[in-house]
Formats: C-alpha cells, sequence, structure tokens
C-alpha cells in the first residue's frame, strides 16, 4: 500500500511516561528507534514524556523531546495503572493541538489522548499495545481492563508487536489489530567479528526481572556445564542505569558480565558469541532475538509467546520448553552446534532482515494514513 510519506510529511505526537536516558529497553528503545527513523523521513515527531527533573525541551536524534517534571508516586493509587498522574499531562498537551495524529504506547497515555480527542479537539488517536494482554495483565490493577477498553474503543487504529499479543487483544478488547512488530537496523549489526574461541553463550535481556526467567537460564547454564565444561554466559549489564548496579545473587562459575552502553559494542557481543538466549516467557516481541540473529548468531528462546514467530526454522535457532531447565541445557547444546557451522551467519542475517527497521516504518506510514484519512 503506498504511503504519503514523501509528499506530505506526518506531525505527529508520541506519547509514553519514561524515555531515554532514564530507561533504555522495552518499548523506550521501540518508540526511539521509530521516531527517529520516522524523523529521517521527513515526518515532524514529538515526544511528549515525563522524568523527575525540571520541565525541558530538547532535539534528540531528529525527535523534539518534551519532557515534563513526574509527580512523585503516591500511595493511594498503588493498585491502579503506572503513571497514572501522568494521564492529565498528557490531555494537556493534546488539547486542541495541532498534530496530524497523537501515537501512544502506554494504557493511561492511550485514554488521555481518546479523552483529548473527544472532548478537546484533539488529533486522532493511535494506540500501540507492547505487551500481551492476558487475562492475569488485565484484572491485576483497578480498572486497568477498563483503561484499556476505552482507550481501544476511541482510537483510529490499535496495534500490537506480534500475531502472539494480536490473538487475546481480539478475544479480550475485541478488536482486531495491526501487526506493527519491532525492528532494528540490520545493518548496524552485521559487524565483522570472528567467533569466542571458548563454548559462549550471550543473554542481553534484563534477568533481573522475574518473567525473563533468570533463576531458570542459570540452573539450566549450570546443568550444561556437566557436558560443555569449558561453556561461558555472558550476561549483558542492563543499560537503564536505574537497574544497572543489579548483579545475580549467586553467580556461578563461568558466568559473567559485559557492558552494552552502546550499540557497537552489543553487536560485536552477539556476533563473538555462539548462541544467544532468551529464557523469558509471554514476550510480545523478542527485540533481542532479531539483533542476535542480525548479527549473525543463532538463538535459543522459549516456545512462548512470539518467540516461536521469530524461531520459525532450526537453521538459525532452537526453542524450548518453558519452565524446564533440563530442555532449555538441551536447546543451549544445539545452539552451540549450531554457532559452529559456518553456514548460520547467513540463515540467522536473512531472517533478521525480515525485521528490518525499514520495514517496521513502512507499516506505521501505513498505519498513519488509515488513522488520519484523506488530506488536503
Amino acid at each position: 500500500m503506498p504511503t504519503e510519506s514523501l509528499n506530505s510529511p506526518f506531525k505527529l505526537a508520541f506519547l509514553h511516561p519514561t524515555y531515554w536516558p532514564e530507561v533504555r529497553r522495552g518499548s523506550e528503545r521501540l518508540i526511539h528507534d521509530l521516531g527517529a527513523g520516522l524523523a529521517a523521513r521527513g515526518h515532524r515527531v514529538t515526544l511528549f514524556t515525563s522524568h523527575t527533573a525540571a520541565a525541558s525541551r530538547s532535539h534528540e536524534d531528529g525527535i523534539e523531546v518534551v519532557r515534563s517534571r513526574r509527580p512523585p508516586p503516591l500511595r493511594a493509587l498503588r493498585w491502579y495503572e503506572d503513571h497514572l498522574s501522568g494521564g492529565p499531562q498528557a490531555l494537556w498537551h493534546l488539547r486542541g493541538a495541532d498534530f496530524d495524529l497523537a501515537h501512544a504506547f502506554f494504557p493511561v497515555d492511550g485514554w488521555a489522548a481518546v479523552q483529548a480527542r473527544r472532548h478537546f479537539g484533539g488529533p486522532p488517536v493511535v494506540v500501540s499495545l507492547h505487551g500481551i494482554p492476558i487475562r492475569q495483565y488485565l484484572v491485576e490493577r483497578r480498572y486497568r481492563l477498563d483503561m484499556l477498553r476505552t482507550a481501544v474503543d476511541g482510537a483510529a487504529e490499535l496495534t500490537v508487536l506480534s500475531d502472539a499479543a494480536a490473538l487475546p487483544t481480539r478475544r479480550y478488547l475485541l478488536r482486531q489489530p495491526t501487526v506493527l512488530p519491532g525492528g532494528v537496523r540490520v545493518a548496524d549489526f552485521a559487524v565483522d567479528q570472528p567467533r569466542a574461541e571458548a563454548p559462549t553463550i550471550v543473554c542481553a535481556a534484563g534477568i533481573h526481572e522475574p518473567r525473563k526467567r533468570g533463576d531458570l537460564l542459570l540452573e539450566a547454564f549450570e546443568l550444561l556445564r556437566r557436558s560443555v565444561p569449558d561453556a561461558r554466559l555472558v550476561l549483558v549489564r542492563p543499560r537503564d542505569p536505574l537497574l544497572s548496579a543489579w548483579e545475580t545473587p549467586q553467580r556461578p562459575e563461568g558466568v559473567s558480565w559485559v557492558d552494552g552502553s552502546d550499540g557497537e559494542s552489543l553487536a560485536r557481543t552477539y556476533a563473538a558469541a555462539s548462541v544467544s538466549v532468551l529464557a523469558a516467557v509471554d514476550e510480545a516481541f523478542g527485540l533481542v532475538i532479531v539483533e542476535s540473529l542480525a548479527a549473525g548468531t543463532p538463538v535459543v528462546a522459549a516456545h512462548s509467546g512470539a518467540c516461536p514467530e521469530i524461531v520459525a526454522d532450526d537453521s538459525y535457532g532452537r526453542l524450548f520448553n518453558p519452565d524446564d531447565p533440563v530442555d532449555l541445557a538441551r536447546a543451549l547444546g544445539d545452539g552451540l552446534a549450531l554457532g559452529r557451522d559456518p553456514a548460520t551467519v547467513a540463515a540467522c542475517r536473512n531472517r533478521a532482515a525480515d525485521f528490518d527497521l525499514e520495514r517496521t516504518l513502512d507499516i506505521a506510514e501505513q498505519v498513519y494514513a488509515r488513522a488520519v484519512g484523506p488530506r488536503a
């Protein structure tokens, strides 16, 4: 479908409660790459976000970043959606604003953008859900489901990161979303870096989060070392300064940390490894999997969430049964063998090309064109 990007660029308002450098993982990374890529195509992107310091405005990687001062968390709101107090700020930014479109990446912002559209002359709204709306997630915070339904029903377009996220979205939120996957600039990860001599596994996910299954990974690694005693596990230190001090409480022999503060060093870490691993469950996308494939390194991931959509062929990866350390150890051993096969590099990079950022930008422009409709 052709887009209007070259002849008629969009004036876009992005909304999310946190951003770089405070948080560099997850949605913040996806928002940065999407916004910078759209700005490079000629669109005008303004991100409304917040931080704990004084309000500020800056121009970063082509994006106009407007940071409001974040109110301190209120104990009375602890049972409700995170960053609930940021809703009025988002609504204030959008009331009668001169934007073609508001793109909200967080439930509170989606709700506020829809209210601005309905009552205060705000722009049409695109809502993006960056998780998988399973039942447990929907009911664990008060009024979260009601808030999401209001945002979803009032949005001109709804997007999710994968088919795995689309299914429960249809089931619980009663709307068919568009899959707008994350993307990476594949060429940035295709570095000339030889494999390490020792059989090396890299994990770039934040294993401090329970859903990432760090304890499971460490248990499986110890099992693997019974048959591969020289195996090494390299953990990428979180680039989020709020989490960078976290360490494994009991680090097994053969486990080490590396810094992941910039893209080039991360790409070389992937490329030097024999295999990378993501032990998490219920991943809505799995960006670290695509990054590893772009670097030419095979992957091991759980048969959960969106991971099977990415690891769809044994030529570049293996899946394991979630929460099964024995099966994860088996998959890691298979992954090490894949990493020794010279043909694996090309297979990995060919698969990563399916998730190049340019494809994501194309889909985003199509979504925006449908949401805005015909323009003069």
